[in-house]
């Protein structure tokens, strides 16, 4: 699937990742109607390791209130919105998308970690790569680049530890990988616990790394997350504004 990333930065900022799951997966299930009977509702259940039917109903509830899915209970049937309803109802900006493979719902809260902050990333590098080439910078080719978790942070709207946490998810289940960055300080080692206690916020980022105090900068971040642009979604907001060309 090639799932819009401003749905699933929908998702984690307003914590609807239940809801957006359940949505996906019927979306994957069918091209527009489902059948809505015990069937479906234990192949949800396995498929996406959800224990209580009632749980499933809830999300769906969701998903109907908002006009996310369109129930007809005389046919029996549900009808799921495309992408481009959702792009409207939800003024996307952006046509880029990421590709998700559909037998990882088990993990899909560590890919929409990972696929926000590619999205993000990618996003920020382009804007730096832009920025050194009107000073007429040399630009250097890196797989692995910075990301501050604060900057995350203030896009989706939650707090710093909750995104770094999110960031640790997406590592551990293999969607991204890290390095972490230091700067040398020339402060005698006796001198740190002094730092620590009366500096400045920043101080708390003093580490000592190979018997030297040093900063702890933000990690180096690669991600194996592939995004790509969904032409139907870019011709639709193209129509609207001027597309993020991400």
């Amino acid at each position: 699937m090639n799932i819009p990333i401003e749905l699933l930065v929908f998702a984690l900022s307003k914590r609807k990742v239940n809801q957006v799951r359940l949505y996906l997966y019927l979306k994957s299930q069918c091209s527009g109607y489902l059948p809505w009977n015990q069937e479906t509702i234990e192949k949800i259940k396995r498929n996406l390791s959800i224990k209580e039917t009632r749980t499933i109903h809830n999300n769906l509830e969701w998903l109907v209130k908002n006009s996310w899915v369109i129930m007809n209970l005389k046919r029996g049937v549900i009808r799921v919105v495309s992408y481009l309803v959702l792009s409207k109802k939800l003024q996307f900006h952006s046509a880029t998308g990421a590709l998700f493979d559909t037998s990882q719902f088990h993990n899909f809260r560590p890919f929409i970690y990972a696929a926000v902050l590619t999205y993000y990333l990618k996003y920020r590098h382009r804007i730096a790569r832009q920025s050194e080439r009107k000073k007429g910078r040399s630009i250097t080719n890196c797989s692995f680049h910075e990301m501050p978790a604060q900057y995350l942070a203030s896009i989706l709207k939650l707090g710093k530890s909750t995104t770094t946490r999110y960031r640790q998810k997406a590592w551990d289940a293999g969607f991204i990988k890290m390095k972490h960055r230091y700067k040398p300080l020339y402060i005698p080692l006796d001198e740190l616990d002094f730092c620590r206690i009366y500096g400045d916020e920043e101080a708390w980022q003093l580490v000592i790394h190979n018997n030297q105090v040093m900063v702890q900068l933000s990690n180096a971040i690669t991600s194996y997350v592939r995004l790509r642009t969904k032409p139907a979604l870019k011709k639709c907001i193209y129509s609207r504004e001027k597309v993020d060309p991400l």
